[in-house]
């Protein structure tokens, strides 16, 4: 027998003594629980001597059933106690398992430190609640987190459950803070300096610093972290990491590419698309490499419009990733580099954007009026009508919300409006799509709904 079947061997006895240990001891929790209900003594209520009339409100009952529920609250905490404790072995047992299969320890830890945070949060949920207020009125960012959401201030960074309850603050002194998020990571970085905090939903995990300036950082769903550092001689030095930082590739972009501007992942989590930009001929171009984690030279080339800015990279499928420029919107096969499909903006700028799977909405500014353009997958007008004061947009899969000033109106990708909600504390600062739709005003988060006809 090798070395490697003797430890998948060991393993699997531990695996097997783990389940042993966690059966036993809710057998023994159940019975000391029955123990306990036996040896308590059901006493009959003393006698009360009240020379007082009874009273006909409903101040008694009431007082009864208050006393009746905070003696309650105890039970109730140790049942929540219990079952947490239930599902962690639960938990352990499964990464354990999960270690056989891929033998990969990292990625189990990581999985287990996501999946307690759950149990966790969903144990516990009653303790949050919409609305929220945060108590950041000028926030620099607000990024979705695992259905919940974290909030980036001057000073501040609030992580948020999908329940309403603040579940994690920090104060990391970053002179220009930046985030980044995975699915249920994210990343707080110092575009002004050297240093970066990973996090999970509840805690944090990792403080690092580099010998050289950070340029942007990246994050994919399963956690991976791209950071992309300023490098003597070289464009710049890309880092990826995986969910417990252990370097997993490393790449020293040529200074013929340019400067890194834009980082997105594929959903397999194994490829990246890096945006560039450098100056030729007096004149700005920016261009797209599509890059695996399997190599480490340049890639397929996306070259972009002269003179248009790349703003953002959205790697939606297999073989489709949206760019976005401030000229025009363009579809790329990462595949073959190629465009398969694009909108041109025809001279109006760009004020908003909200990609989508198969559908996106456009907010653009012609002569001083905003109007809002919806395209279907292949990036053809479905939709163009005015939206007057509209500053921004966000949309799902079937719903566009404008932000106004004073209000948010929900439409389809038909354009035709299906709500306005009115009546808000102050100006709509951004909505975010989770478990549940919310919109941010000020400090405070609330969820967002038709109005009750």
């Amino acid at each position: 027998m090798s070395k490697a079947d003797r430890d998948r061997q060991a393993l699997l006895q531990r695996l097997a003594r783990e389940q042993r240990r966690a059966l036993s001891a809710a057998a023994r929790a159940a019975a000391h629980r029955a123990a306990d209900r036996a040896r308590t003594p059901r006493t009959a209520p003393t006698p009360r001597r009240d020379d007082s009339p009874p009273s006909r409100t409903s101040e008694q009952p009431s007082a009864q059933s208050a006393a009746r529920l905070k003696s309650l609250t105890p039970l109730y905490k140790q049942r929540q106690q219990r079952r947490l404790t239930v599902l962690i072995a639960i938990i352990i047992v499964l990464a354990l398992a999960l270690t056989v299969v891929t033998g990969t320890l990292s990625a189990s830890l990581a999985l287990l430190g996501d999946a307690v945070d759950s149990a966790s949060l969903y144990l516990n949920r009653a303790d949050g609640g919409w609305p929220t207020t945060t108590g950041i009125t000028e926030p620099l960012q607000i990024e979705p987190l695992a259905d919940g959401f974290v909030e980036l201030g001057n000073e501040d960074v609030l992580v948020y459950s999908a329940y309403g309850s603040k579940i994690l603050s920090l104060q990391p002194s970053y002179a220009r803070p930046v985030l980044a998020v995975g699915g249920t990571h994210f990343v707080v970085y110092n575009r002004a300096g050297s240093e970066l905090t990973v996090c999970s939903r509840t805690r944090t995990l990792y403080t690092q610093r580099f010998d050289e300036d950070i340029l942007l950082c990246a994050m994919s769903n399963n956690n991976s972290l791209a950071v992309v550092t300023d490098a003597d001689r070289f464009a710049g030095w890309v880092h990826i990491y995986d969910p417990s930082m252990r370097e997993l590739y490393s790449w020293r972009m040529p200074q013929s590419m340019g400067t890194p501007i834009a980082l997105d992942f594929a959903p397999d989590n194994r490829r990246f698309a890096s945006g560039m930009i450098a100056a030729r001929d007096g004149q700005l171009n920016c261009s797209v490499y599509f890059m695996s984690l399997d190599s480490d030279t340049e890639g397929l080339l996306y070259t972009a419009d002269a003179g248009s800015m790349l703003l953002r990279l959205d790697w939606q499928s297999e073989n489709r990733i949206m760019a976005v420029f401030d000229t025009y919107i363009a579809v790329i096969d990462p595949r073959t580099a190629a465009e398969v499909a694009r909108y041109d903006y025809g001279g109006a700028a760009l004020q908003s954007v909200a990609p989508g799977r198969r559908q996106t909405a456009l907010l653009l500014n012609v002569h001083g009026g905003n109007s809002l353009v919806t395209l279907s997958e292949s990036l053809t007008v479905m939709s163009e009508i005015p939206a007057r004061q509209a500053f921004a947009v966000s949309a799902t899969d079937t719903d566009i919300y404008l932000l106004c000033p004073d209000a948010v109106e929900c439409y389809g990708y038909d354009g035709v409006q299906n709500w306005v909600q009115t009546g808000l504390p102050s100006r709509p600062l951004a909505v975010l799509h989770g478990k549940q739709t919310l919109v941010f005003t000020g400090s405070q988060a609330d969820v967002l709904a038709k109005p009750a006809e």
